[in-house]
């Protein structure tokens, strides 16, 4: 009996562990949706709560792995996302968008520079968290909200962008520290960006016409191999995976063929299922140590602060350049806002290499959560899906009576 006792303990059979996390994780972010609450950020507390109340899978690989496939493949979905020509039609006000994008970050970064003390290169970084919203967080949410086809277009646009623009600056703020350090990390980009095309010809021609379906999989391993050589190099996960993302939406076979709707759709269910356990992982990984009254006061400033800030200078942009849609400026602009992906990736960038107040990582992490959970707050939520009982009551109604017939 005690032999039966010990394998229903659920602190030591890592199997039920397994089975609790992913009950827990696949369904109650998605029911507390209807509260307005991201599916990330209940990931994330949901690992803050693993792992101050049961210290559960703080070494663990497989959760460790599961939240690499999460990053890597939603930023596969975001660089595949990137449509060239489409980008090259708004060009025009696409261009104002980016330099207004960077003389913003960094006119906020030599700010915090000089408030905080701080060298320039982690304020960039501080910067970049606080200032690039997270275009795999902002299309995976598109759907969730009551948009036009007009309004969806300037939001996928504009997040692209910015999104493109961040992860460049982050690449050169990263890697400027020393020229051998910038002239390797460089040429193993440049030799990625090369080699990536040849080698997604290799497999079109050679791998795919006989191994049927096999694309998704292809694709996913490519940008986890990817993204762990730019982590390597000293950049993240995102970079390599985006890297990918963007060289495969280049190829007819995986985005213009009668089968590259399925791709697309494809891969947006497999980082839907894989992204939580990222921001699960983080939360686990959340510097509570870090936590105090100074850094909720720096949180609760950057959200005072810079929220009204980026509302206002977008405002100021579609004003400006974008005026035949100013009936849109409520909805585009406040779907920008969401910055989580990047300033959870800032924020652990600033605490594993750069030397800086703890309590600016905290503002950071309180600003990112906040600034990702507002703004749902004021759009306009999709109507929600009906489903049709029908089948159950015709089945039901069968089988009662099937049963009188008895």
């Amino acid at each position: 009996m005690l032999e039966v006792f010990n394998l229903l303990d659920l602190s030591q059979n890592i199997e039920f562990q397994y089975f609790i996390l992913f009950s827990v994780l696949l369904l109650v972010p998605k029911i507390l949706q209807r509260f307005s609450i991201p599916t990330a950020i209940t990931a994330l507390f949901l690992g803050i709560l693993t792992s101050l109340g049961l210290g559960w899978f703080q070494d663990d690989q497989l959760v460790l792995m599961l939240s690499r496939l999460g990053i890597t493949s939603l930023f596969l979905f975001a660089g595949m996302e990137v449509e060239f020509d489409e980008l090259r039609k708004d060009a025009k006000y696409l261009s104002y968008h980016i330099l207004q994008i960077v003389f913003i970050t960094v006119i906020v970064a030599l700010a915090m520079a000089y408030l905080f003390e701080i060298p320039v290169r982690p304020a960039l970084v501080l910067s970049l968290g606080i200032m690039s919203p997270s275009t795999g967080f902002i299309l995976n949410s598109l759907n969730g909200f009551d948009y036009t086809a007009k309004q969806k277009h300037w939001i996928r646009s504009k997040a692209i962008s910015a999104e493109l623009v961040a992860i460049i600056m982050m690449f050169f703020v990263l890697q400027t520290e020393s020229v051998s350090e910038f002239a390797i990390s460089s040429g193993s980009i440049i030799f990625m960006i090369i080699l990536l095309p040849l080698f997604f010809k290799f497999f079109i021609k050679v791998i795919a016409p006989f191994a049927k379906d096999s694309e998704v999989s292809f694709l996913i391993l490519i940008a986890l191999l990817c993204g762990v050589i730019t982590t390597k190099l000293g950049t993240y996960y995102l970079v390599g995976a985006f890297i990918v993302g963007m060289t495969a939406g280049r190829f007819t076979h995986f985005i213009k063929m009668e089968k590259s709707k399925d791709f697309l759709i494809a891969i947006s269910f497999f980082f839907t299922f894989f992204v939580p356990f990222y921001f699960y992982k983080a939360g686990m990984s959340f510097p509570l140590d870090m936590l105090n009254m100074k850094g909720v006061m720096y949180g609760v400033g950057f959200l005072a602060v810079f929220l009204p800030l980026r509302v206002i200078y977008m405002k100021i942009s579609i004003w400006l350049f974008l005026k035949e849609h100013w009936n849109d400026n409520i909805e585009i602009t406040f779907s920008l806002l969401p910055t989580l992906i990047f300033g959870l990736v800032m924020a652990m960038i600033l605490q594993d290499r750069f030397d800086i107040p703890p309590e600016l990582i905290t503002g950071l992490l309180i600003y990112t959560i906040g600034s990702s959970i507002i703004p749902s707050l004021f759009l306009k939520k999709a109507p929600r899906e009906a489903y049709d009982s029908s089948f159950i009551t015709k089945h039901s109604h069968s089988k009662h009576k099937s049963l009188r017939n008895v």
